[in-house]
């Protein structure tokens, strides 16, 4: 499937996406597929040095791309493993109390960079856009906040901040 129609400017694919329609994976975090419940594809950006000149001061491209951090929304289950798979990973990566803290593995894996893979679907779930972010890493996972007075009926979430060297897009063949 085609992006437009050859001969016009016309769309060829005016479905709209949907919010919903996408899936996530980490290897080094296998309860994160499940329990997933938003994520916001990064900005882009570069810098735009000045040019100056004797009338006004001009800008130009930057010749590096800015990668905002990856943010991953998920739901706390009653277990916390998602909350603590980051918290191992975050442990093996620095060494808060002592040197053998300081592991190279994280869950048998022999480095502590992994690429993150965000599916995009089609309205009819048919995976559409693949978004490969190479060499990710968590920075943090935020509070999970308890409060006696909610309702049995409020879910729990933490969001999961992850840095990455680059992010790969890829247009994946439709078929039905």
């Amino acid at each position: 499937m085609t992006a437009r129609s050859p001969l016009t400017e016309v769309p060829v694919n005016t479905s709209f996406l949907q919010s919903t329609k996408f899936q996530f994976s980490f290897p080094t975090l296998p309860f994160l597929r499940y329990f997933v419940q938003g994520l916001s594809i990064p900005g882009v950006s570069t810098t735009a040095p000045s040019v100056p000149s004797p009338f006004a001061t001009m800008y130009r491209h930057g010749d590096t791309l800015v990668f905002d951090p990856l943010t991953v929304t998920v739901v706390i289950d009653e277990d916390l493993r998602v909350w603590e798979e980051t918290y191992k990973w975050l442990v093996a990566l620095t060494k808060p109390q002592n040197f053998r803290q300081y592991i190279r593995t994280i869950n048998g894996n022999e480095t502590p960079y992994h690429d993150g893979i965000l599916t995009m679907l089609t309205n009819a779930n048919i995976p559409n856009i693949r978004y490969k972010f190479t060499f990710c890493h968590p920075l943090s996972i935020s509070a999970i906040q308890f409060t006696p007075s909610d309702s049995a009926d409020v879910i729990l979430t933490a969001d999961i901040v992850f840095r990455y060297d680059q992010m790969e897009i890829e247009r994946l063949p439709i078929t039905s």
